[in-house]
């Protein structure tokens, strides 16, 4: 008996030793043995930048409340650390230390005594993070800046709508990617604004409202619709009033910044314009000229016809490889096109290359004459002084002209004259004014009398003299957009 009372005690004793070393293993920061505590958190903190957030626990109502943190503004991955009281075990999230998404309430389950679960709300005063773009104006009128990432400009009298200069009021840290110069052509689509904001590309749509086109004050009827399907930038225009006389016809074609420019034909082989638009690649055609002048012609930047038949200096029209048009004197030598300066009075003198500057456009047409140039109607002098010859160029006889224009924001006008059935058409004076009331910088003056012809989508403008009697003239090439 006394030996198994030993057995007995000794049995119990280990027990006893055994249930001791178990609790006090239990002792660490995820819960263990010890005192329960009712209160499982110890605390909860978060990182915020360099500093630190405590949350305030209620264990009644089981919420886990962070207040606004000031550093961090991307709160979908903050880093949380939980330190819990004894008899307590961190369930969800699963690491005492864990990144927390706390743009929404986050669901946080402890267990007591690895039993029964408790769970707890957990949140945080999301920061309002501004806007990129705060504010923006355009001549000083501002802009509406929409939660859909829009900026919306209520167009005025004196905005150049195909040259809208915004200035941006951005938040701290925020940075334009494009366009750099925040310049939008809004005529006829909207603009894409990309911002950089914390390391975030942001796209804002650019709208104008209340655009009021200046082509019906001047008089002119917009008559698109009846020509077919068009691209938005393109649109085309009447009058029975050309130069304030009653019924006198003309149409121009007005294409915008997006529209590309072309020249159909090789110079040599003349042809008809219905003939040139039989390929159907481009919306409009638009006569060259029929033996005054050589048409130089440049298309996907080269030189299809250089000016060597030419004697002297000649007006063109060019587009270069970026999209932009300009107007410039030329002159050829050997294989390259030059263009030359302006001469505001004074002789006519032979160009040489030294006074030239090369050019490479993309696409280039020369006419009979530069009737406007930097924002000026030219003289009959000014006209001989630069290039030589004089072709009818200060008259005042009424004919059918035609001519194309460009303006400093890259929208070109083709104008067509009629002089049949009772219209007689434009002196080249009148001509160069109504270009420049279009808002054209520089035109160049195409054909003239019974040639100048336009036709768009294969349909007809102006009522061509030789094509009414069945004989239509045939021409170096036709200018075409599209």
């Amino acid at each position: 008996m006394k030996r198994f009372f030993s057995l007995m005690t000794l049995f119990l004793a280990g027990g006893a030793l055994l249930m001791t070393s178990c609790s006090s293993d239990d002792d660490d920061d995820n819960g263990g043995g010890g005192t329960t505590s009712k209160a499982p958190f110890a605390s909860v903190t978060a990182k915020d930048g360099a500093s630190t957030m405590t949350a305030t626990i209620d264990d009644t109502e089981k919420t886990i409340k962070f207040g606004e943190f000031q550093n961090t503004t991307d709160m979908s991955a903050v880093e949380v650390t939980f330190k819990m009281n004894k008899g307590h075990i961190l369930k969800t999230p699963a690491n005492l230390t864990s990144n927390v998404n706390l743009t929404v309430p986050a669901t946080v389950v402890v267990l007591l005594n690895g039993k029964t679960e408790e769970t707890y709300t957990m949140t945080a005063v999301v920061p309002e993070v501004p806007e990129a773009v705060l504010g923006a104006k355009v001549n000083g009128v501002d802009a509406t800046v929409g939660e859909d990432n829009s900026i919306t400009i209520k167009w005025e009298e004196g905005m150049e709508i195909n040259h809208m200069v915004f200035e941006l009021d951005l938040a701290d840290g925020a940075t334009v990617k494009s366009p750099e110069d925040c310049t939008f052509d809004l005529e006829f689509e909207d603009g894409k604004l990309v911002v950089n904001y914390l390391d975030e590309d942001i796209t804002y749509t650019v709208k104008a409202t209340d655009y009021k086109d200046p082509m019906l004050n001047l008089g002119w009827t917009d008559v698109t619709s009846e020509f077919g399907t068009l691209p938005t930038y393109i649109k085309v225009y009447k009058t029975d009033k050309a130069a304030g006389i009653d019924n006198n016809v003309a149409y121009i074609a007005m294409m915008g910044s997006q529209a590309t420019m072309g020249v159909v034909g090789n110079g040599t082989d003349l042809k008809t314009i219905n003939e040139y638009e039989e390929d159907g690649a481009y919306n409009v055609y638009f006569v060259g000229v029929n033996s005054t002048v050589y048409n130089v012609i440049v298309n996907d930047g080269k030189i299809v016809r250089d000016d060597g038949a030419n004697t002297h200096v000649t007006g063109a029209i060019y587009r270069d490889a970026d999209g932009n048009y300009g107007a410039s004197y030329i002159r050829g030598f050997e294989g390259k096109l030059y263009s030359f300066p302006f001469r505001t009075s004074g002789g006519y003198t032979a160009p040489v290359v030294g006074d030239g500057k090369l050019l490479e456009p993309q696409t280039l047409i020369n006419g009979v004459h530069m009737i406007l140039y930097d924002d000026t109607v030219l003289t009959a002098d000014q006209v001989k002084a630069n290039e030589s010859i004089l072709y009818n160029y200060g008259d005042a006889d009424y004919y059918a002209h035609s001519a194309i224009g460009i303006t400093k924001y890259n929208k070109v006008y083709a104008f067509c004259g009629q002089m049949v059935d009772g219209s007689k058409g434009v002196t080249l004076p009148q001509l160069s004014q109504i270009m420049k009331d279009l808002g054209c910088y520089a035109a160049i003056s195409f054909e003239a009398s019974g040639t100048p012809d336009m036709h768009i989508n294969k349909q007809t403008t102006v009522q061509n003299k030789y094509a009414v009697k069945g004989d239509p003239k045939k021409v170096q090439c036709a200018i075409a957009f599209k």
